[in-house]
């Protein structure tokens, strides 16, 4: 399995611990092979390079039975790529598992030879694997791969602290602080709630320009509403889930985001853009709200419509957890993806019994 380090920041490390979590790799000899890591160029470099002699003597040991490789765009596809050429040059079958949700401008804005070499890549796979509908249509509209799967990412439950007090008028962001998340569009929104809800505040949770962020903030005037506790993981992200009132994603563009799946089953009614694969899993007026991307005007009018009725807003939240965990459980996602290894299950595979 080629992938980030499971101990990395971000959606896919994010959902690599749920699968090792939940014991989705029980029966299997699933090796993960760390692609990339946490750090500076260099660091990320040095495992890079690791992560090829690796996998290389892997396969000329005959080690390999088939692979399974995670990817977004831009480096993280160009990474896999190498990878990928190699199990085709070893004739072993693989999966090919689409994350993020630019890969279509990222396919756009490609060269005509990076473009052919993306379309070869994809193509070469077994199993294409994506987050949503709207991602397997595009995926066979524009690649025309025979075998696109959706395979949704998993949720557990979430274990919230008890002595923690919920905040109805808190607000909670968790992703990556930059414009392509709708952030300093959230800040804008901010500043036309501002005088209506007095008690308004907004926990924006993870990385980024953290600079641009409070001078945007200040800019709105709601410097004074906002906190910026940086990367948030285990227990710190429990206490951010068990006190916030409502779950704020105004991306611009997703794939099935794992911070909003995880929100849904910490019980917060979620408010978030109506792109990629959010709308399959946010029913307006039921579990959440959508609103156009880059709309910040939008983006007010949801906020103001789940946090003006507490009681509705329970419901939403209470409605979302429900089908979540019903939707995207973990026995779900275990029997699509078995299914998948067993197919990939060629000769060679089966006699070294490995995945």
């Amino acid at each position: 399995m080629l992938g980030p380090d499971s101990g990395a920041r971000g959606g896919i490390a994010s959902v690599l611990r749920v699968w090792q979590d939940a014991g989705l790799f029980h029966g299997r000899d699933v090796r993960l092979i760390a692609t990339y890591v946490d750090g500076n160029a260099l660091n990320k470099l040095g495992a890079l390079s690791l992560a090829l002699l690796r996998f290389t003597g892997l396969l000329l040991g005959g080690q390999v039975g088939a692979v399974h490789a995670h990817s977004a765009s831009n480096a993280s596809f160009r990474r896999k790529s190498l990878f990928l050429a190699l199990a085709r040059l070893a004739g072993k079958p693989y999966i090919f598992h689409l994350h993020g949700g630019a890969f279509d401008r990222y396919h756009a804005g490609c060269t005509r030879l990076e473009r052919a070499w993306l379309g070869h890549t994809l193509r070469g796979a077994r199993i294409v694997f994506v987050l949503s509908d709207s991602w397997a249509e595009w995926l066979r509209r524009e690649i025309g791969h025979p075998d696109v799967r959706v395979l949704p990412n998993p949720v557990l439950p979430v274990h919230l602290p008890a002595t923690v007090v919920r905040e109805p008028q808190t607000l909670l962001f968790l992703g990556r602080l930059e414009a392509d998340k709708g952030i300093f569009v959230l800040l804008k929104a901010l500043a036309r709630l501002r005088a209506s809800h007095p008690d308004l505040r907004a926990v924006l949770a993870g990385e980024g320009d953290l600079a641009a962020v409070r001078q945007a903030a200040a800019e709105a005037g709601v410097a004074g509403l906002i906190e910026l506790p940086g990367w948030v993981a285990g227990e710190a992200k429990a206490h951010c889930l068990a006190r916030a009132g409502v779950f704020v994603l105004p991306s611009r563009f997703e794939g099935l985001p794992m911070a909003l799946l995880e929100a849904q089953a910490a019980g917060l009614p979620v408010v978030a853009s109506r792109v990629g694969g959010i709308p399959q899993v946010v029913s307006d007026g039921e579990n959440g709200i959508l609103h156009a991307p880059d709309d910040d005007a939008d983006l007010a009018r949801a906020l103001a419509r789940v946090l003006d009725a507490p009681d509705r807003a329970r419901r939403m939240g209470s409605a979302g957890q429900t089908r979540v965990l019903a939707g995207f459980g973990i026995e779900r996602v275990r029997g699509l993806l078995h299914a998948a290894w067993t197919q990939l299950d060629a000769p060679a595979a089966r006699k070294v019994g490995r995945a």
